[in-house]
């Protein structure tokens, strides 16, 4: 019997695709635990939601390494998992949210790759934050960068002006990721975002929200835009508006990572299975140790 041909794609190996989809199933799973602790009252209630927005967060920051910052939308656990923290240690945080402070944490995070900013609650702060560190970086001459989470349509015209108008002039190590406004939301305020990205000479690149692997190709020629002292970068994720299909109804990034990688014989339907398999047996693990919730 012939061998199956295995074709691998030179910009996005073998071995990073399954690491992609490691750690988006990490990330969904950990964001299954906290839904369920927020269903029963838990303080968990205040950890920001990524369930749909796996590949955004995993194919951008997979590559970022220590000394690079992260500003977030609000407190959570999936960049830390994504930089580098045990799963199990997340776990620990989840089911004692104690250990988180609205706006800042009671510990730091010991991960080996970038490390979470301090979440301020207004949008325009943050922002500016997130430039000031990323100006200190390039008056340094420091070789780290900035990658800043924000929602489409959440920030005022204003502030996209002022940020983006500083991180041009200064040529700043940042890259802004403009994640899927809400559900059912004009999205007036993403377009302007590219029109004020281009009136500042920043590039504004739009990237399929569901697919990781044109997620991660984009990330990685930003990434060495910004260390390469070229400047910051607009990535744009979009949802790709199908006629007839709505709301639950859009592919599932983590199912569309499956299919192209089945589709390229990159893994077996066996070794998705462990997978998964592998991150709820250490969920059953945890819960047995703590006992009934």
């Amino acid at each position: 019997m012939g061998t199956m041909k295995v074709y691998e794609n030179p910009l996005v190996n073998n071995k990073k695709l399954r690491q992609l989809y490691v750690a988006m199933v990490g990330a969904r799973v950990l964001d299954e635990v906290a839904a369920r602790r927020r269903a029963k009252g838990s303080k968990a209630g205040h950890l920001v939601s990524t369930r749909g927005e796996e590949a955004c967060r995993v194919s951008t920051a997979i590559e970022l390494i220590e000394g690079d910052l992260v500003s977030d939308l609000q407190a959570g656990v999936v960049m830390d998992f994504v930089a580098g923290e045990t799963f199990a240690s997340l776990l620990r945080r989840v089911a004692a949210p104690s250990l988180e402070v609205r706006g800042r944490r009671a510990t730091a995070c010991r991960a080996k790759g970038a490390a979470q900013m301090p979440w301020v609650e207004d949008t325009g702060e943050r922002l500016r934050m997130a430039v000031g560190a990323a100006l200190a970086f390039k008056t340094l001459q420091r070789r780290s960068l900035v990658v800043v989470y924000v929602r489409g349509g959440e920030v005022r015209e204003g502030d996209w002006r002022g940020v983006l108008a500083l991180a041009s002039k200064f040529e700043l190590p940042i890259i802004f990721v403009v994640l899927p406004g809400a559900e059912g939301r004009k999205r007036r305020k993403a377009v302007t975002v590219s029109a004020i990205a281009r009136s500042r000479r920043v590039p504004c690149i739009p990237v399929d929200a569901n697919d990781a692997v044109a997620l991660y190709r984009a990330a990685q020629e930003s990434i060495g835009r910004a260390r390469g002292e070229g400047g910051a970068v607009v990535l744009e994720c979009i949802v790709p508006q199908v006629e007839g299909q709505r709301g639950a109804d859009r592919e599932d990034p983590i199912v569309q990572l499956k299919t192209f990688m089945l589709g390229r014989s990159v893994c077996s339907d066996a070794w998705l299975s462990r997978v998964e398999d592998s991150f709820r047996k250490r969920i059953d693990a945890a819960r047995s140790l703590r006992g009934p919730e």
